[in-house]
């Protein structure tokens, strides 16, 4: 049964192409049946986006979630935080990262009471909200402190990023991440057993509960060049990956690996694997841009809702130019209308 609920939308970087790209969306909204949606942003810097590119988008203040069909036909619904907000575009101002997270914890609120049938975030700047005291690496793992300390519960979050329409034509590799956004040279702090083995199970049920597959076959990849070659090239495979991987499988995991990083990704070897886990960032994002550039979608995993983005940032060098991309956006739209 579909679900008559709006999506909520945070608002993202106000000095990057955020607010471009969900007004055009919303002005294409018939063409790509984009589902009705909730803004949470300032509509004194809706306005100016508006105007600057002319886009002629009509806006109207909420504050409740009903009639919003209807809204939606007409206008795009704002929950206005009456910010007034100023901003330049390409050019990140952190006085602005109280509303970029105010935004997103009101988005959040949203849908914890159920309000939503998911939530979408718009591309934010790390580097500014760290200059703001952002003590987190990014919207994951903000939105799982947020929920963790709302529920009163640790989760397990995963950042899972997936193809929509992948160049080689091939199934949709999904990979996820053990770690995120943090420096190469640290990556082996996380190398734990049991960091490991929260993954593997925030990746499985992710794969269970998101995408409705039933019984998971998850890869691992491994560290080191050709898996470590047993052990010529590094000895983390020997040594903590694969009797982790045995616990798995004697626990009904189907998990296999660890697999050399620069074959496993091929259209012939992602056949076999329902979702790939990946140890650092650029190891699964490198091969998921490559095979589908500008329709990959971020997606969190491990947490009571489901919250995807466009797989880009705020793309500051093109903020004056009108000419975004509106691709990833609308595959991430696509991807919650159908899971609900």
């Amino acid at each position: 049964m579909k679900s008559n609920k709006p999506i909520i939308v945070s608002m993202g970087e106000p000095s990057g192409i955020s607010s471009e790209i969900i007004i055009k969306v919303w002005l294409k909204r018939n063409l790509y049946k984009i589902p009705p949606f909730i803004l949470v942003d300032d509509l004194k810097k809706l306005n100016q986006v508006n105007n600057l590119f002319n886009l002629k988008a009509n806006f109207q203040t909420i504050t409740n979630d009903k009639d919003i069909n209807q809204i939606f036909s007409r206008s795009i619904p704002v929950i206005d935080l009456k910010a007034n907000i100023d901003f330049y575009p390409g050019k990140p101002n952190a006085k602005n990262s109280k509303y970029v997270l105010k935004s997103i914890t009101e988005a959040f609120e949203f849908v914890c009471k159920r309000k939503s049938s998911g939530m979408l975030t718009l591309p934010v700047c790390k580097t500014t909200l760290k200059k703001a005291k952002f003590n987190f690496n990014g919207q994951t793992e903000y939105l799982s402190y947020l929920v963790s300390k709302k529920n009163k519960k640790k989760y397990s979050e995963i950042m899972i990023l997936s193809t929509t329409k992948p160049a080689d034509k091939g199934k949709n590799l999904i990979v996820g991440l053990i770690t995120t956004h943090i420096p190469l040279k640290k990556i082996h702090k996380f190398i734990e057993q049991k960091i490991i083995y929260d993954k593997i199970i925030a990746f499985r049920n992710s794969l269970k509960t998101i995408w409705k597959i039933k019984s998971p076959k998850i890869a691992i990849t491994s560290i080191n060049p050709h898996a470590g070659e047993e052990g010529l090239i590094g000895t983390e495979e020997i040594e903590t990956i694969t009797p982790l991987l045995k616990t798995c499988i004697k626990n009904k995991i189907k998990i296999f690996g660890p697999l050399s990083s620069d074959s496993c990704f091929h259209k012939s070897k992602r056949e076999q694997f329902d979702g790939i886990l990946c140890f650092y960032h650029d190891q699964g994002l490198i091969p998921v841009k490559t095979l589908d550039f500008n329709h990959s979608i971020n997606i969190t995993g491990g947490l009571p809702f489901l919250r995807v983005s466009p797989d880009h940032g705020p793309a500051f060098d093109i903020a004056k130019e009108n000419i975004a991309n509106l691709e990833s956006l609308i595959a991430s739209f696509n991807f919650l209308k159908q899971r609900f």
